[in-house]
C-alpha cells in the first residue's frame, strides 16, 4: 500500500482526508492504521476508494498492490 500515492490520487481529486475518512465510513484514528500499514484495507474499502476517488485499473494497482511492471 502505498499511502504517499494515495494522499495524492485524494489532492488530486480535489478532495480530503475528512472527505475520504467519511466515504469510506471509518474514523480518522482507523484511516491512520491503514496508511501507516498497522491495518489493512478491506476489500469493501478498496471498492469505495476506487468508486470515491475514480481510480482506473492501474491507479488502483500503484495505490493498493504496489506498481506495475510490465
Amino acid at each position: 500500500m502505498d499511502a504517499n500515492m494515495l494522499r495524492y490520487y485524494i489532492a488530486d481529486r480535489g478532495q480530503t482526508m475528512a472527505s475520504y475518512e467519511q466515504a469510506l465510513g471509518i474514523s480518522k484514528t482507523a484511516l491512520y492504521r491503514k496508511m501507516k500499514g498497522m491495518s489493512e484495507f478491506t476489500r469493501e474499502e478498496i471498492e469505495k476508494t476506487i468508486h470515491f476517488l475514480e481510480l482506473n485499473e492501474g491507479e488502483t494497482m500503484a495505490v493498493f498492490f504496489g506498481p506495475v511492471v510490465s
